[in-house]
């Protein structure tokens, strides 16, 4: 009976022993569990210039968690991260449109805050001290902005060009008036430009000449002018009439001074044994006109559109039936009739001295 008692309070001393060991390790696995999901916990706030968003999770990969909040805009950039206790604090800030104009065209970048240079350079600009910008490139930016862009640019260079020659006039009696020739001949010298060249978004503009630097002198031209006066010569004349001064003649055989010049069609006559129309006794040099084309008492000097004949001074005294056909035409006195058959019908130029 007493063996009986003994075993019995053996077993319940076990029981007790096994149930206070079991308790134990429950609660030891209980402090762990709940110690390790302190740890393991997270929390994320998240501050927009506005409103602060928190979630917790049991994941350290912020952007991650930051990717599934809901946000008042998705385009967002992380401008400050901090952690403390857990806690992980993130400050965001929201892009928005900012436009830069190069000439005629326009590049839309997003923005996340920062200076017009910040800005610029986003968009893939270089800018230096030549270059125009509007703002200026400290302006902060926080709301979309328009930004005007040249892109000024200078460039250096080098090209030869020509120095044209001059030509010195000399005059000379040796020559007929009228009549030049050319002694020495010109050449072109050369020089070597150095300029910069200014470029606006690309394209030249102006080109500003910075120094030249003589490469070879200029040889300039002679020129020889004639002054020497070319007197006609009477005795080269049809006509047997002489000026009260003497004609001076081009190099062509013109009379350097006239008063008007007419082409017309030219014939020939001689002696009929009356005086001309106006009276005085027919020589050659009186010609037969139109009064009302040539008046009467005209002088001028004739020759032939061909150079054959010089007919010469000469003096409207005479008239003919031959005007009725050919009211501009003239007729020139010759002493025979084998002249004028010689002579025939020709084209005379007749410059009017006065």
């Amino acid at each position: 009976m007493i063996e009986k008692i003994k075993y019995r309070l053996s077993q319940l001393i076990n029981d007790k022993y096994m149930r206070l060991r079991a308790l134990s390790m429950l609660t030891a696995l209980t402090i762990a569990v709940v110690t390790l999901l302190h740890t393991s916990i997270h929390t994320i706030e998240v501050f927009d210039g506005e409103k602060t968003y928190v979630v917790t999770s049991l994941t350290r990969n912020v952007a991650s968690v930051m990717a599934k909040m809901k946000f008042k805009s998705d385009k967002y950039a992380i401008l400050d991260t901090n952690v403390s206790h857990g806690t992980t604090s993130v400050q965001i800030t929201y892009g928005f449109p900012v436009y830069v104009t190069q000439g005629d065209k326009t590049t839309e970048i997003e923005f996340f805050g920062g200076t017009v240079a910040d800005a610029l350079k986003q968009a893939g600009f270089t800018v230096d001290e030549h270059d125009f910008v509007e703002p200026a490139l400290d302006t902060v930016i926080k709301a979309t902005e328009y930004i005007d862009y040249t892109d000024i640019g200078y460039t250096s260079g080098s090209y030869t060009e020509a120095i044209p020659f001059e030509t010195k006039t000399e005059y000379t009696s040796t020559l007929n008036k009228g009549v030049s020739k050319v002694t020495t001949k010109g050449v072109k010298g050369s020089q070597l430009v150095n300029y910069t060249q200014k470029t606006v978004n690309g394209v030249p503009t102006l080109k500003e000449i910075v120094s030249t630097t003589i490469l070879s002198q200029p040889v300039n031209a002679v020129k020889l002018v004639g002054t020497k006066a070319i007197i006609a010569n009477p005795k080269n004349w049809i006509s047997t009439l002489a000026p009260a001064n003497a004609i001076e003649l081009d190099e062509n055989g013109v009379p350097v001074k006239y008063k008007s010049k007419m082409t017309v069609r030219a014939t020939a006559y001689t002696h009929t044994g009356n005086k001309c129309s106006t009276g005085v006794k027919p020589q050659p040099g009186y010609i037969a006109v139109n009064p009302k084309v040539i008046p009467y008492g005209t002088k001028m000097f004739i020759k032939t559109v061909d150079g054959k004949y010089i007919y010469g001074y000469a003096v409207a005294a005479d008239t003919g039936g031959f005007i009725k056909k050919h009211p501009t035409g003239i007729d020139l006195f010759m002493n025979t009739k084998k002249e004028c058959t010689n002579f025939g019908v020709r084209k005379a130029e007749i410059y009017i001295l006065e």
